[in-house]
């Protein structure tokens, strides 16, 4: 690697440790505030410090990847290898590997081309696996492209001597399942096609002697680990007997091996493959559903409290999920298993407040947001609220130190039109005059708290793009964050608790005016005012905190202000902006408060 390559890691395995928070754990929100800012100094110098290597060293190399001597290209393959062996930057990734796949065509070197199609297959499924499903079109349809490329080159198989690069048509072969996307039966048929045509390769005798150095077993393992996941289409009873058939008999072959390296490890059987097995026996009409809810408490109750590990976070977050999931095909049940769901969640909220910060990031994130589109909420005993906000609080400090900023800044605004312009406010929660309004006035104060509170949720659901701000983003992770507020919109209005909070996390980010911001889907009805409040305080924060939002450019209380005074009535509500204004001064004491 060249030596900006091995800095640029090198910032951002700094940033990594700068990101570790278990020290923050317990502190009260002020002092989270304010140790994060100070962090948030640090962090915002290492970036720079990667956004210039980027756009001085990085970037020209590329826009002049065709005249690259062979060094320059070995270095950037060698740069790439290691971000993906680290797990690391997948919107670089993704541009230095599209930018070798010119090289490769150019020269007409078919290692390199295979190669780099591969790894460019694997950056875009890092990037679209924050998207969950939401709009994801383009990108499964460039996976498709690149992985289909470098799977076509099975034809030439006798042609290429190479063994990795045999292997990345192999590897390829079996992506191309990633890049189907949908939920229907249509597309677990295109899916099971796929891994059924890459499982036929895999254990043709004639394609391993060709190339017996290349690890078959494990090949196949995966292929049979990935014809799993295939249960989530069995979940909706459209598939046809033989998709049933083929995932029940890929699931009996993960099940097999993993009691074999239990076995041989003298360890147990991990939580994952159990629960596949027990449901696609389910699936498969050997278990009914109170045989494999008993299954689920098994393999639950044999997972330690204390593992961290991706099978420990499987068993304490995600099976509480998968469990919620069955129940509610059956209301009796539903209501029968009451105690053991509430047991379940309550673990799991202790669970995640002790998972150390920076520990298994992505297979946390995503059993987080699994356990989140698969709550179970029982009125009067554990709300959604109460348990994202819980989330929220021990698990992203980054998130919960900016929502509480934003409430004691949105607390200020109302303060201030409660007092000089009551009327404006007037049907807010349902209130017909001023009068009401000043009646319930802490009825709605709470409200606009747990506004502030969970305006943010969304980004729960794409913790990879917070967690890590080694740079700035590129267009495509600015498109993925556009998408939080559409994800904090669509949980919050699935729960009687939180229902009414999802206008102020969909609506933060568009303008008053509706001309600007994002997403256009929002519209100001339901007690807007108080989403422009929300608004006008998430806009102060994050102008003004170096430890919020590290792709905004930092600026002091002064020039925010006059942003607001320029901006009002277009971005902002004139209103809201004309009483955060007024209350200059206690905002910038609560701004320096937590420095």
């Amino acid at each position: 690697m060249r030596q900006y390559q091995e800095e640029y890691i090198a910032n951002t395995k700094s940033i990594t440790e700068l990101m570790l928070h278990t020290e923050l754990i317990g502190l009260p929100p002020e002092e989270i505030c304010r140790r994060l800012r100070m962090k948030g100094i640090g962090v915002r110098e290492l970036q720079e410090r990667n956004n210039r290597i980027l756009r001085e060293r990085l970037i020209p190399t590329l826009d002049n990847i065709l005249t690259a001597g062979e060094e320059e290209i070995d270095a950037l393959v060698e740069f790439t290898d290691a971000l993906l062996q680290r797990q690391l930057d997948a919107g670089v990734r993704y541009y230095v590997c599209r930018a070798l796949v010119s090289v490769a065509r150019v020269q007409g070197n078919r290692n390199l081309l295979i190669k780099e199609l591969y790894m460019t297959g694997m950056a875009l499924y890092g990037l679209r696996s924050t998207l969950e499903g939401q709009d994801d079109s383009q990108f499964c349809w460039r996976m498709r492209m690149v992985f289909g490329e470098a799977a076509g080159y099975i034809r030439y198989y006798d042609e290429i001597d190479d063994a990795d690069t045999r292997g990345y048509i192999h590897r390829s072969m079996g992506n191309l399942a990633l890049g189907i996307a949908g939920h229907d039966s249509r597309t677990a048929e295109k899916k099971m096609e796929v891994l059924r045509r890459s499982l036929q390769v895999l254990t043709d005798p004639v394609y391993q002697e060709k190339t017996p150095q290349l690890p078959w077993n494990t090949y196949i393992y995966k292929q049979h680990q990935e014809r799993t996941t295939l249960m989530e289409y069995l979940r909706g009873g459209e598939v046809t007997a033989r998709i049933v058939g083929e995932v029940m008999e890929s699931a009996q072959y993960v099940y097999d091996r993993q009691v074999k390296n239990a076995r041989e490890r003298g360890m147990p059987l991990e939580a994952r493959w159990l629960y596949t097995y027990y449901a696609a026996s389910y699936y498969c009409g050997v278990y009914t559903l109170p045989e494999l809810l008993h299954k689920i408490e098994e393999v639950y109750a044999s997972a330690s409290f204390s593992d961290y590990s991706v099978n420990g976070m499987y068993g304490n977050i995600f099976l509480p999920a998968i469990y919620s999931v069955h129940l509610g095909k059956d209301p009796e049940l539903l209501e029968r298993k009451k105690p053991v769901v509430l047991m379940m969640y309550r673990r799991m909220k202790e669970y995640l407040k002790r998972v150390p910060p920076g520990e298994n990031t992505g297979s946390l994130s995503s059993y987080v947001r699994g356990s989140m589109g698969a709550y179970i909420e029982y009125p009067g005993e554990n709300s959604f609220r109460d348990y994202v906000e819980e989330v929220i609080a021990g698990r992203q400090p980054e998130t919960y130190a900016h929502s509480y900023m934003v409430s004691r800044l949105a607390s200020l605004i109302f303060d201030e039109m409660m007092e000089t312009m009551p009327e404006q406010l007037v049907g807010v929660r349902g209130t017909k005059s001023v009068g009401e309004l000043q009646e319930r006035r802490e009825e709605v104060e709470r409200f606009l708290y747990d506004c502030c509170i969970l305006h943010d949720i969304g980004k729960l659901k794409m913790l990879e793009l917070y967690e890590l701000p080694n740079r700035g983003w590129f267009a495509e992770e600015e498109e993925l964050y556009r998408f939080h507020t559409v994800y904090g919109w669509q949980m919050l209005t699935r729960y009687d608790s939180t229902k009414d909070l999802a206008p102020a996390a969909l609506g933060h980010h568009r303008w008053f005016d509706g001309q600007g911001g994002f997403p256009e889907a929002y519209h100001r009805e339901q007690d807007a005012v108080l989403t422009d409040i929300v608004s006008v305080a998430d806009f102060i924060d994050e102008i003004c905190n170096p430890g919020e939002n590290y792709q905004c450019e930092t600026v002091c209380p002064e020039e925010m202000l006059e942003q607001l005074r320029a901006f009002a009535g277009a971005r902002f509500s004139p209103f809201a902006a004309e009483a955060a204004v007024r209350r200059e001064e206690d905002i910038k004491k609560v701004l320096t408060d937590s420095l």
